[in-house]
């Protein structure tokens, strides 16, 4: 697909590529029936059990499609990233799992718990920024210095893909 054809079709298509691409270095999460929700909102409501991911949410899946959707070199070269937690420490799961070196910058005041969730999962953690659009644009700079790649927690499309393989699970287990 043409990384400019935003139709729906083509983002499907990515979806269904990214849940191929992961499916050995994710866990599938079962679709449970919440029945107190189901029962006040007179109809039936499943929530996805996205915190039995490796990482404890969705953001793994986006994590792994875009670090292996990169060229070997520019996977050995190392990739960068800006997060306060969850984005944070999905990629740094997946290089760990893929072998891979990477920086994640934080905010300095960035919750100690994720930062500790972080670096416990082997990444190079770095403090920048006193929110999360400083330590964003500090990563970016940082990564178009040493021509790394930067990984966007939000704004790229291997891993609006990633995490959409969530709705491919929810389509087969509840059709």
């Amino acid at each position: 697909m043409p990384a400019d054809d935003i139709s729906l079709p083509a983002l499907q298509a990515e979806i269904r590529q990214a849940a191929d691409r992961i499916a050995p270095f994710i866990r599938r999460t079962p679709l449970d029936e919440a029945l107190a929700l189901s029962q006040l909102g007179g109809d039936e409501v499943y929530l996805k059990q996205e915190n039995l991911q490796h990482t404890g949410s969705f953001k793994l899946r986006g994590a792994f499609n875009k670090v292996l959707s990169l060229a070997p070199d520019d996977r050995a070269r190392g990739v960068v990233t800006a997060s306060s937690g969850n984005h944070g420490a999905a990629v740094a799961y997946a290089l760990r799992t893929l072998g891979a070196p990477g920086v994640i910058f934080v905010p300095e005041h960035a919750a100690a718990v994720k930062v500790d969730a972080i670096r416990r999962l082997g990444a190079e953690v770095r403090f920048h920024g006193e929110d999360s659009v400083d330590t964003e644009v500090y990563a970016r700079a940082h990564a178009e210095r040493r021509g790394q790649i930067y990984i966007s927690p939000y704004n790229d499309r291997a891993i609006v893909a990633g995490q959409g393989t969530t709705g491919v699970e929810i389509a087969v287990d509840l059709p």
